[in-house]
């Protein structure tokens, strides 16, 4: 309860932490909804007759076929880097400021003017590589995971093709590749969302602070990151099952509504959490020692 007023108390000072996140969760729910992606594929009717391994080995094709010129191929990946990196900035931008309102906010600084353009002359590089390396980290954590669960997919597609003999090992290998995905998956966000405070606040050695404070408090954050997680994951399996691309005009609007405001919530609610026990675990490491 007093987090929760001291979070209010903060807001109040500072408006623009709260309407900032509400202005860009807008514009990404807007995005996600109104694209031809969402219309023709955002359901659950996409995994029906829906081979994983062959998903799989198309990915590997279309991989080999395009490295069959290597020169095309690496001056196509740099150029890609470049508009990355381009879009990175852009984002470094936006962040910067919101995020030295948000830092300066949960450290009980002083409300200053201009904390916003402070911001983006301190942060927009070093936000700029974060997004940029978090990125490409992300995709080939996302690789990693899917080719993680080929033994146990085929497993499964044995044991349904009569292996009865398959039944405790495609159990036991099912929880286990799902409790490791789980736990690698919790602690990359983990590791990814306290880098971002921690290079706020630090001009150098931030990302080794951010791993030092994760693994010291690892079973304190890991509850509410995995509740993110799983509120974010359950509100798009929602969305999914009523095939929200094709709703009609009028239901698309309530749908649009309804999920930025539910997400705007639980976005800043996460985002402030971080920035708070940062600050929280950040006087209690340097002040103890």
């Amino acid at each position: 309860m007093k987090g929760f007023r001291n979070c209010l108390r903060r807001a109040k000072k500072r408006p623009g932490m709260f309407l900032f996140i509400a202005l860009v969760t807008f514009a990404f729910t807007f995005i996600e909804q109104y694209n031809p992606w969402t219309q023709a594929y955002a359901s659950f009717g996409l995994f029906k007759n829906f081979d994983y391994v062959a998903f799989l080995s198309g990915l590997e094709n279309s991989a080999a076929n395009f490295f069959k010129s290597p020169k095309v191929a690496f001056l196509t990946i740099g150029a890609a880097a470049l508009v990355l990196f381009a879009a990175c900035v852009i984002f470094g931008l936006l962040y910067s400021g919101y995020f030295n309102q948000l830092s300066n906010a949960t450290f009980d600084k002083p409300k200053r003017k201009g904390e916003y353009r402070v911001g983006i002359g301190r942060y927009t590089f070093k936000l700029a590589f974060y997004f940029f390396i978090t990125f490409i980290l992300t995709a080939l954590i996302v690789v990693a995971v899917l080719y993680s669960a080929i033994p146990a997919i085929m497993s499964v597609k044995q044991f349904f093709l009569g292996s009865a003999g398959m039944l405790l090992p495609t159990i036991l290998l099912c929880a286990v590749t799902v409790v490791a995905v789980i736990f690698a998956v919790l602690f990359y966000a983990l590791y990814v969302t306290y880098i971002l405070p921690s290079i706020i606040c630090f001009r150098k050695g931030g990302t080794g602070v951010a791993f030092r404070m994760v693994n010291g408090y690892c079973w304190y954050l890991l509850p509410r990151t995995l509740a993110y997680l799983l509120v974010m994951l359950g509100i798009r399996a929602l969305l999914w099952a009523i095939h929200y691309g094709l709703a009609s005009r009028g239901a698309a609007i309530c749908i649009l509504i309804a999920s930025w405001m539910i997400r705007t919530i639980v976005n800043f609610t996460y985002t402030y959490f971080v920035f708070n026990t940062f600050s929280a675990m950040k006087g209690d490491m340097f002040d103890s020692e």
